[in-house]
């Protein structure tokens, strides 16, 4: 029976490339998440992630909040 490629990434051979990724600390679960995904969730995904990336550079240049004292 033939593993599919999620199977190959969670559950690598013993001495195969991915085995050795996973042994280095890559988290292949991360990965087979995002293939599970369409291309279009992917982009999706990075462009909400642009969109936060550019509110937090505002949010930096605006300064510290200043609270008020009671």
């Amino acid at each position: 029976m033939k593993r599919t490629p999620e199977e190959k990434l969670l559950n690598p051979r013993p001495g195969s490339k991915v085995a050795e990724a996973k042994e280095f600390g890559i988290d292949l679960t991360l990965v087979a998440e995002r293939l599970r995904k369409t291309p279009q969730q992917r982009i999706d995904d990075l462009q909400a992630g642009m969109r936060f990336r550019e509110e937090l550079n505002r949010a930096r240049e605006r300064g510290p909040i200043q609270l008020e004292n009671k």
